[in-house]
């Protein structure tokens, strides 16, 4: 059994992807890392997963937010500690989500490094409280060479996302899906048959 579980909940599967490979890369069993594309399946899989961290996007135009979700996962497990990611993000936000004690906050689009560093921060603090954990982080630390070989893997963050507007050949489009496949980002247009390479679009 894991000494820690994960939850991570972003509406996109190309970030779930690359926060659940930072999170391996750390030497914590995938099976104890769940993903999820919206705040209310979280919700349903929060009770039997018990999540000790979530990370989560904002989710501001649905009903249930990343703040009240981790307010529901924390009913069922108090010491559940969380993350929050916003497309649209400004001072008010990042205050509300330090107020909501969120142990970081980041505005999409985000760099893969700024998203492993702030992991490595978060991580830190929950071996306070986890101290396995505090020796699975230094142990990462002290630079296993396996581990090293994993993050550097890591696919590229997504540039886009779901109801974008982008432009592909002179036309305006909108990405309906972004997939990651063999380590490649590709996108599908709504009025466009198959996938396309995210490096042929451009944002609009």
């Amino acid at each position: 059994m894991s000494i820690v579980s994960f939850l991570i909940c972003d509406p996109s599967p190309a970030l779930q992807t690359f926060l659940q490979q930072v999170l391996t890369g750390y030497g914590f069993d995938a099976a104890a890392i769940k993903t999820t594309g919206n705040p209310h399946a979280a919700a349903e899989i929060a009770p039997s997963h018990k999540p000790d961290f979530l990370v989560t996007d904002w989710f501001a135009k649905e009903s249930l937010s990343g703040i009240g979700l981790h307010r529901q996962l924390v009913s069922a497990n108090p010491g559940c500690r969380f993350a929050l990611m916003a497309q649209s993000a400004g001072a008010t936000l990042a205050q509300e989500a330090r107020d909501a004690g969120a142990l970081f906050f980041l505005p999409k689009p985000f760099s893969a490094d700024s998203a492993r560093s702030e992991m490595a921060r978060a991580l830190d603090q929950l071996a306070a409280n986890h101290p396995k954990v505090a020796k699975q982080v230094q142990s990462w630390q002290m630079g296993a060479t396996a581990t090293r070989a994993a993050m550097v893997q890591l696919p590229a963050l997504p540039k886009f996302k779901p109801g974008d507007r982008v432009v592909y050949k002179g036309q305006t489009e909108v990405v309906q899906h972004v997939i990651l496949r063999r380590g490649e980002m590709v996108v599908q247009l709504r009025d466009v048959a198959g996938l396309i390479e995210s490096s042929k679009i451009q944002p609009r």
